[in-house]
């Protein structure tokens, strides 16, 4: 009987926990055979596979086994996804957090982090004293009648482009027609010979019509009309027009400055205080940023003094890392399936899976997910950060994948870069032509067959066997340990140079060996650059 309900429970469990799935789109387009597929993702698995199509197809779905029908619903109502499309790109964007829409309200205080830094409030500016307005001009003394101007000679017709004259009466005095044959010169030039003449008998009539004489007179007699009784009488207006203003100036005056007082400087003052401490806040956040900067750079320095103390223990972490390459390979697989299904521990699963033309090139930003390559890929360019890495063959001299804060395994690497930041643990099966730059990344080759260049900073390089076959190893190592099994069978040479470095448990600073077991020299080689590191070459 106890069976019986133990497996009737298991059976109302496994219901309720039932796999949910809901699509959330499924397209495809027509596209150039080297279609760009540009990716920028956080949150979301992604899958892709090639074949022999002109065609990019996508299928996303959301999946989950602990949430209810309307619970997923909401959450594909979330999920913020586009696939835009032409002949030579194709773009797949997909946004939002985790679980957005999944919390209750009181789930939100363990989601948002928010930041506050929150400004006093200015003091209200007092309302304006309005200035009083000018006062009318009463009084003002009557202008007197302003004498009749002399008529100006009526120009000749002009064309356009000719808005002033300039002719100079005094010169003409003295000089005569000679001035005013080279002054008439310009008009010829704009408007041929007719109007040269029309302007010198304009200026002949001028020089004749007495205008100047004429307005040097009316200008005399203009002044005289503003002298005498009009000026006392103007005088006397001004001095009782500033006496009245000034006072209605003064007036305001005393009151702008009894707005802007003493009562409005004290409560700016105060909300200079309220500010200058807040600011003082963020002035200690920063210090305390710059605190953790300079513990970061004390525990690199412990770092690179703990590697050079470790050295005498290599012979046990020789043992240790042979053991390791043993069983690596049972441990991707289990590695693999736990991340798999544990994703990014939540709620709900984001699926989008991804077919492209063979020779597709793929660009990617992709955040907080999962990356799994089945086919070959040819040049695949960008950033995958606090995700996972999972593919089959990478190939392709443009090859250049930015890796941050995430586990990898490739079972095929052919040629390119890859650049690695802050990988605990990078997996590759097999490599032929491979440029690696590693920091703080623990990385394991199975086996390098062609060239290898590998950059390292603290951390742990394993190559577990350089194939009969390689032409060239580069190493530049720097507070790292590496372990490095050679081929016995072939010819080479191997050159070591370490600052503070041991090569085989022994402190050396500069080496040579050549392996010549056939007895002749090789075009093999391996060049080693250490510094505080322990390399070990079996």
């Amino acid at each position: 009987m106890k069976t019986i309900r133990i497996l009737v429970l298991c059976l109302v469990t496994s219901f309720g926990y039932a796999q949910k799935k809901l699509s959330k789109t499924s397209q495809s387009i027509k596209v150039n055979k080297d279609v760009i597929v540009d990716l920028n993702t956080s949150y979301a698995e992604i899958e892709i596979s090639t074949w022999n199509k002109d065609i990019v197809e996508v299928e996303a779905y959301i999946e989950s086994s602990k949430l209810s029908e309307e619970e997923l619903e909401r959450a594909l109502e979330a999920w913020n996804l586009k696939v835009d499309g032409s002949n030579d790109r194709v773009t797949i964007s997909s946004r939002g957090g985790r679980a957005i829409g999944l919390f209750g309200e009181n789930d939100y205080a363990t989601v948002l982090r928010d930041l506050e830094f929150e400004l006093a409030d200015l003091p209200e500016i007092p309302q304006v004293v309005v200035m009083p307005s000018v006062p009318s001009l009463e009084g003002f003394p009557e202008m007197p009648e302003m004498p009749e101007m002399p008529e100006f000679p009526e120009l000749p017709e002009l064309p356009e482009g000719i808005n002033t004259i300039s002719f100079d009466y005094d010169k003409y005095q003295k000089e005569g027609e000679k001035y005013l044959t080279e002054w008439s010169k310009k008009y010829e030039k704009e408007g041929g010979k007719e109007l040269q003449e029309s302007m010198e008998a304009w200026a002949r009539k001028f020089a004749e019509s007495g205008y100047q004489e004429k307005m040097a007179k009316w200008g005399e007699e203009y002044g005289k009309r503003f002298e005498g009784k009009w000026a006392k009488d103007m005088e006397k207006w001004g001095e009782k027009f500033g006496e009245s203003f000034g006072k209605d100036m003064e007036k305001w005056g005393e009151e702008f400055g009894e707005k802007f007082g003493e009562e409005w400087a004290e409560k700016m003052e105060a909300w200079g205080e309220r500010f200058g401490k807040q600011m003082e806040k963020q002035a200690v956040l920063i210090e305390k940023s710059a605190k953790r900067a300079e513990l970061m750079a004390e525990r690199e320095e412990k770092i690179a003094e703990r590697y050079e103390e470790r050295a005498e223990s290599m012979k046990e972490r020789r043992a240790e890392m042979e053991e390791r390459r043993n069983s690596m390979r049972d441990k991707r697989e289990s590695i693999l399936a736990r991340r798999l299904e544990s994703g990014s521990n939540s709620k709900v699963k984001k699926v989008i899976k991804i077919k492209i033309p063979k020779r597709a090139k793929l660009k990617t930003d992709i955040r907080h997910g999962e990356l799994k390559l089945s086919s070959v890929i040819y040049d695949m360019s960008g950033d995958i950060s606090h995700a996972f890495l999972v593919a089959d063959n990478i190939d392709g001299s443009d090859t250049s994948i930015n890796v941050s804060y995430s586990p990898v395994v490739i079972n095929n690497w052919n040629l390119g870069t890859l650049n690695l930041n802050y990988v605990d643990r990078a997996q590759i099966k097999s490599a032929k032509n491979l440029v690696l730059n590693s920091k703080s990344s623990n990385i394991n080759i199975e086996n390098l067959s062609d060239t290898g260049i590998i950059d390292g900073s603290f951390g742990d390089l394993t190559i577990s066997n350089l194939a009969e076959s390689f032409k060239s190893l580069n190493l530049v190592l720097e507070n790292s340990d590496a372990l490095i099994n050679l081929p016995k069978a072939v010819d080479y040479s191997m050159y070591f140079k370490g600052s503070r470095s041991k090569f085989n448990n022994k402190v050396t600073s500069q080496k040579t060996i050549r392996n010549y077991p056939n007895g002749q020299s090789s075009a093999r080689n391996i060049i080693v650059n250490a510094k505080f590191s322990n390399v070990i070459m079996n």
